[in-house]
C-alpha cells in the first residue's frame, strides 16, 4: 500500500514540470523543429529580432534559424545602414519558413520565397529567459477597482512628442516611443500623434499594436486610422486587435 501511494506522489509531482516543458508554443507531443531563413537580397547586412529577442550579435547577410516551435512569432529585422530602416511583420512557423528582405515602392518589405537560400548563419533559437518560479504561491490581497488613468498631461506630453523628434533615425524614435507608451498613461489621440512622428509606414504599424495593451481610451482606438497612408495598414491593425 505504501508503495502505491509513493508512486502517485511521485507521478502527482512530476505532472506540473512536463506541462512545463509543453508550455511554450504548442505544447502537447509537438516539437519544436521548424526553421526560418531569411535573405538580404541586395546583400546588406542585418539582425534579426524574434519576439524582440536579438539572435545575431553580428549583421549578417542571410541566417537560418532553427527549432521554432508551431506557433505565430514577431520577425523583425533592423539593416546594417546609414538609414536603419527595419521592417516587421508575424510570420507562422507551423512549418519551415523562408523570406527575402526587399525593396517594395522605396519601402522595405518582407516577401515569402520558395527559392533554396544557403544561410552565411544558422544557429538556434534564442528566447528571453523564463523568470524563476517563486518558491511559495504569494497571495495578492484584493483590491477595489481603480478608475481609468487619465491621459498624459499636455505638459508632460509635448516634452515626450519633443524628444522623440529629436531622434535621428526611425527605428530609435520607435525604441523611445515604446519606452514611453509603456510607463506613462497615453489615450488614443495622444498615441495617433506618436505615429505620425515615423517615416515609415511598417513602424507605425508596430507601434500602434505594441501601444494598444497601454491605451487608457480603447474604445476610441479607430482614432489612429488617420495616421496611416495605406488601407492594409488600417485591415492589418484592426485584425490584430480583433484576435487579442
Amino acid at each position: 500500500m505504501k508503495k502505491h501511494l509513493f508512486l502517485a506522489l511521485v507521478i502527482f509531482l512530476s505532472v506540473p514540470a512536463m506541462a512545463q516543458l509543453r508550455s511554450h508554443h504548442g505544447g502537447g507531443h509537438q516539437s519544436p523543429n521548424s526553421t526560418l531563413t531569411i535573405l538580404s537580397t541586395d546583400r546588406q547586412g542585418f539582425w534579426l529580432f524574434v519576439d524582440d529577442v536579438l539572435q545575431n550579435e553580428n549583421p549578417v547577410r542571410s541566417i537560418c534559424v532553427r527549432n521554432f516551435w508551431p506557433d505565430d512569432y514577431h520577425i523583425r529585422v533592423e539593416m546594417d545602414n546609414k538609414l536603419h530602416n527595419c521592417v516587421g511583420q508575424y510570420v507562422n512557423m507551423s512549418r519551415s519558413q523562408s523570406l527575402n528582405i526587399a525593396q517594395f515602392d522605396g519601402l522595405l518589405g518582407l516577401d515569402f520565397t520558395q527559392a533554396h537560400i544557403r544561410p552565411e548563419l544558422t544557429m538556434d533559437l534564442l528566447t528571453a529567459p523564463m523568470p524563476p518560479a517563486p518558491s511559495q504561491p504569494i497571495v495578492q490581497p484584493s483590491l477595489p477597482p481603480q478608475p481609468a488613468s487619465p491621459c498624459m498631461n499636455e505638459r508632460d506630453f509635448d516634452e515626450v512628442m519633443a524628444l522623440i523628434g529629436k531622434e535621428t533615425f526611425d527605428n530609435s524614435r520607435l525604441t523611445v516611443a515604446k519606452q514611453v507608451v509603456s510607463s506613462n498613461p497615453l489615450c488614443a489621440r495622444q498615441i495617433s500623434s506618436i505615429c505620425g512622428k515615423f517615416s515609415f509606414e511598417n513602424n507605425k504599424l508596430e507601434f500602434a499594436k505594441y501601444a494598444y495593451a497601454y491605451c487608457t481610451d480603447k474604445n476610441k482606438y479607430y482614432l489612429l486610422n488617420e495616421t496611416f497612408t495605406y488601407d492594409a495598414s488600417k485591415q492589418e491593425l484592426n485584425e490584430f486587435i480583433q484576435g487579442l
